[in-house]
């Protein structure tokens, strides 16, 4: 039994580990988010171990808007850095010209 423990403990921390790892490394995507012509903004990354075990919980979960942005709100890890729609005009920042 108590090398079980003891293996079991190993495994809860590896996962602990790997997690946080995980949402470094999406922090790091989302920093270069952005619009992408074609594509849109990006709202944010899931990590596919996150994505498959929602899936299986939760079949069509990712297709419906209301889950992505409660997932989102519960992870901000994951969630894309949002960018200014400001521009630079005439030597200020200002709102939006099509001038």
């Amino acid at each position: 039994m108590k090398n079980l423990d003891r293996h079991l403990r190993y495994e809860v921390d590896l996962e602990k580990y790997e997690a946080k790892k995980r949402e470094i490394e999406c922090g790091k995507e989302n920093q270069h988010g952005g619009q992408i012509e074609g594509l849109g903004q990006l709202k944010g990354t899931v990590p596919a171990r996150e994505y498959f075990r929602w899936h299986q919980y939760k079949q069509g979960c990712w297709g419906d808007k209301s889950f992505v942005n409660e997932f989102f709100r519960d992870n901000p890890a994951f969630k894309a850095k949002s960018f200014s729609k400001k521009t630079f005009v005439q030597g200020s920042f200002d709102k939006p010209s099509f001038a």
